[in-house]
């Protein structure tokens, strides 16, 4: 197959991440992969791809797609819901999105062109809600998957995050409960962003014994926690938190979007106001601690992983195609 990929950002952000996974993967199957994406860091995730300059304009990249669209069989566009459009080709569309009331709208307007790829059932009923038919559910994958490490349990059990310190990220919420928490433990808080002086601040005020780490190397946080902790407000698909299922370890999750089918019975998943409540009984039960750790780990060797996210993508292309 020709597939011309559009990508609308270039950081290092999940949806970059994804889509030059699956662009990588698929041109290791041999597929022709072209990616779209405007100048900027992200660029490198598609080395050794054919790679075309997106724009900054809107008319300017839907021209640019239709000019480009007659020479590939398929065109899978990421997250920019406004450049789906009838491009004479089938379209693939992963919105990539937290669904707040705008996503909704725009979704609903501009999806209902394309073949639209969800990553869980939570999603793909929202869109049929608004309307959308032409739907698939394939949950995202990642690459690297970090091997579970042994885990020499220390005093006091370290309670871990990794991700933005952003509002839609929940972390105030877990100050605020983890307050609650009797059981001894240390809250290790790997990642930056705008909300990191608030939380400091929240966190001191609270008495929380919590340490800010800044970046960290994904594997070497998660061999270092005991417990792992996702209080998302809001959440696309929560990769984060399949890390961490990657790499064996007990898993609680906010009760929002689709985490509760993501985490299955393979950890615990909660409304906020009962995160406390679950990181104790957690802390309490080193038993519960192991069995919910193995139960993650198979939980993404069945579901998560990078060969069948891939596998999965190229058999619905397929299917579009009519070969």
């Amino acid at each position: 197959m020709k597939i011309l990929q559009v990508v609308p950002y270039s950081e290092i952000g999940g949806t970059e991440k994804a889509a030059a996974l699956l662009s990588c993967g698929l041109a290791a199957k041999g597929h022709k992969v072209t990616v779209l994406c405007p100048e900027g860091p992200g660029r490198k995730l598609f080395a050794g791809l054919e790679l075309e300059l997106l724009p900054q304009s809107f008319l300017q990249r839907r021209r640019l797609i239709r000019r480009l669209a007659p020479a590939y069989d398929l065109i899978h566009i990421h997250a920019a819901r406004e450049l789906v459009a009838a491009y004479q080709k089938p379209v693939v569309f992963t919105p990539h999105s937290y669904y707040n009331r705008l996503d909704q709208l725009m979704v609903g307007v501009f999806a209902k062109k394309a073949s639209v790829i969800c990553f869980t059932r939570w999603e793909e009923q929202l869109l049929q809600d608004l309307g959308l038919r032409k739907t698939v559910v394939i949950p995202n994958g990642i690459g690297d998957a970090i091997l579970p490490a042994e885990r020499n349990e220390g005093f006091p059990l370290k309670i871990g995050y990794m991700g933005r310190l952003a509002k839609d990220k929940g972390l105030d919420l877990l100050l605020r409960e983890l307050a609650k928490v009797k059981e001894p433990y240390q809250l290790l808080i790997a990642g930056v962003g705008k909300e990191e002086e608030k939380l400091q601040a929240i966190a001191k005020e609270l008495g929380i014994p919590a340490v800010f780490l800044g970046i960290q190397e994904p594997a070497a946080f998660l061999s270092s926690i005991d417990i792992f902790v996702l209080p998302s407000r809001t959440e696309t698909f929560g990769l984060a938190l399949v890390e961490a299922m990657s790499a064996g370890l007990c898993c609680v999750a906010a009760d929002v979007c689709g985490l509760k089918e993501i985490l299955g019975d393979a950890g615990i998943t909660v409304p906020h106001d009962e995160l406390a409540q679950a990181l104790e009984k957690l802390l309490q039960d080193r038993g519960l601690r192991e069995s919910l750790g193995k139960k993650a780990r198979e939980r993404f060797l069945s579901c998560y992983t990078e060969e069948r996210m891939i596998s999965d993508t190229e058999k619905f292309y397929v299917s579009l195609l009519n070969w």
